[in-house]
């Protein structure tokens, strides 16, 4: 039996799903983040959690917390219309990893980003660190902001696409941008209401195929979620969020943002007060010649919860020999959200991890469950990078 303990870096989704994986094995961990709070910026709204992901929520789950995060998801989570730039059908642009149908044995959930984070950090809240970031890891171990690190901990880089660890230890596996950027949004529930739309667009799902670009749209019809915590989780707590229709497009940046030469400072631009205007400003130009009630749900959105974000692809996930240290999710596999995968690899990367350092903690070699670990995170993580890049083409229009 050893005596583990695991210091992840970063409460994003992939960092807390491995948090209570490992909570329920039993192994003792603190994550920290270095955000101030869990809302101190716009991350995303609408996460289409598949197969793949349920499964890994439901495996590091408590059955109470999994039942809370099934029931917490919109009520429209049908795939929607497929349509082109003139609101004609256009089933054939479908990426391979996108469910088009409802014959699926485990549909699609369509959660809320917010909510299911509120979930994963349930019954955690004393193992997390917020406002404390990692300032680096050497031969003397772990330095955190602000706080002292455990000593011979072992240390999981869940930090995201800009991860300082991967910069610190594998600078040849830094994400590329790939000249694609989003533009993402909520409007008032109801907002594509106009009576020249086509039926299926009008129920709030669906994706729209401009040139360079798409239009993703799904309804997030969402239950009251205070009371849904309380019933099934007594003593959770859940944000209020009201139903709202989400929105984004994704795309190449000359055709999503033309000729804005601040786009060329996006993920600055992004941050500076204002920003949700102009990216605002920017996707109702983009949609009113396809159809005004489109950009009229754009600008019926709040610019303040408006973010602009480029897209970043990892290359082949190499090997690494820094002892103690690991890796999970965006830190060392970003890839494009076109594919709908990102949040849903992460998820499986906690479960595995969870999984074999379970076996750790029974008596299996440390250093095996790592390469174990690491085997599998580079075959799913190569695969999904692959499939996101081939679905992001086909929204570019590009081998279609």
């Amino acid at each position: 039996m050893q005596n583990l303990h695991v210091s992840i870096i970063g409460a994003g989704l992939g960092g807390l799903c491995l948090a209570q994986g490992l909570a329920r094995a039993g192994i003792d961990f603190d994550v920290y983040e270095r955000d101030a709070r869990t809302d101190s910026r716009v991350q995303g709204y609408r996460l289409r959690i598949d197969a793949t992901g349920q499964a890994a929520l439901a495996h590091c789950l408590p059955p109470a917390l999994n039942a809370l995060f099934q029931q917490s998801c919109s009520a429209c989570d049908g795939p929607g219309v497929l349509l082109d730039a003139r609101l004609q059908p256009l089933p054939q642009r479908a990426a391979g990893s996108w469910r088009v149908d409802d014959t699926d044995a485990v549909p699609d959930r369509s959660a809320h980003r917010q909510t299911l984070r509120e979930i994963l950090l349930s019954g955690l809240e004393s193992r997390v660190h917020f406002g404390h970031g990692c300032a680096g890891l050497d031969a003397a171990g772990l330095r955190l902001d602000g706080l002292p690190a455990r000593p011979g901990t072992l240390v999981v880089a869940a930090d995201g696409v800009h991860s300082a660890l991967r910069r610190q230890h594998l600078p040849q596996a830094a994400p590329q941008d790939t000249d694609t950027v989003t533009i993402f949004g909520v409007a008032p529930s109801g907002s594509l209401a106009g009576d020249t739309l086509p039926a299926d667009l009008r129920a709030g799902a669906g994706v729209v195929f401009g040139p360079g670009y798409a239009l993703v749209l799904d309804a997030m019809r969402l239950p009251a979620l205070p009371q849904l915590a309380q019933l099934l989780v007594p003593g959770s707590r859940l944000s209020d969020i009201p139903s709202y229709q989400y929105w984004a497009v994704i795309g190449e940046r000359a055709a999503v943002l033309g000729e804005d030469s601040a786009a060329r400072e996006a993920d600055t631009a992004s941050r500076e007060a204002g920003a949700g205007r102009h990216w605002q400003r920017a996707a109702e130009r983009l949609l009113a010649p396809v159809h005004p009630a489109l950009a009229a749900m754009v600008a019926a959105s709040d610019p303040a919860g408006i973010a602009l974000k480029t897209v970043y692809s990892a290359p082949a996930l190499p090997r690494w020999t820094q002892p103690g240290l690991t890796f999970l999710g965006d830190a060392i596999h970003a890839m494009s959200p076109a594919g709908g995968l990102g949040a849903n690899t992460a998820l499986a990367d906690a479960r595995s991890l969870a999984t074999l350092l379970a076996q750790a903690q029974r008596g299996l070699p440390l250093g095996q469950a790592l390469q174990r670990y690491e085997d599998d995170l580079r075959q799913r993580g190569n695969l999904a990078v692959e499939q996101s890049a081939q679905a992001a083409a086909r929204i570019m229009g590009r081998g279609c």
